[in-house]
C-alpha cells in the first residue's frame, strides 16, 4: 500500500510540475520579487512610520463613520444631475458651505505645496 501511495504522490508532484508552464513560472517569480520589494521598502524607518500613520488615520476615519459618509457623498454626487450654467455656478458660490468647501481645497493645496517645497 505504501508503494502505491508513494506512486500517487509522485504522480501528483509530476502533474504539478508539468502544470507550471514558463509563463506561470515567470509570473510567480515576478510576484515574489514585487513582494520582496514591498517588504524591503517597509524596512525603511520613514516608510514604516508613514504606513503606520496612514493605517492609524484610516482606522480613525472608519471608526468615526467618516469613510461611510464619504462613500455616500461620492455616490450621491455621481448620481446627481447638474443643470444650469455659469449663472448657477456663480449663484452657488454665494452659499457658505460652497465657500467653506473651496477654502478647504485651497488650504489643502497650499499645505501640499509647502510640504513639497521642503522636499
Amino acid at each position: 500500500m505504501s508503494t502505491n501511495g508513494n506512486f500517487e504522490i509522485d504522480r501528483f508532484l509530476q502533474a504539478g510540475s508539468d502544470a507550471l508552464t514558463d509563463n506561470i513560472t515567470e509570473r510567480l517569480a515576478t510576484t515574489a520579487s514585487n513582494g520582496l520589494e514591498v517588504v524591503d521598502r517597509l524596512n525603511d524607518p520613514d516608510t514604516k512610520a508613514a504606513v503606520l500613520q496612514l493605517l492609524d488615520n484610516l482606522r480613525d476615519l472608519h471608526r468615526s463613520g467618516a469613510l461611510t459618509s464619504l462613500s455616500e457623498v461620492v455616490d450621491k454626487t455621481a448620481n446627481q444631475r447638474f443643470e444650469g450654467g455659469i449663472l448657477s455656478t456663480i449663484s452657488m458660490l454665494g452659499k457658505p458651505e460652497a465657500q467653506k468647501s473651496l477654502q478647504l481645497l485651497l488650504n489643502v493645496a497650499a499645505c501640499l505645496c509647502q510640504q513639497r517645497k521642503k522636499l
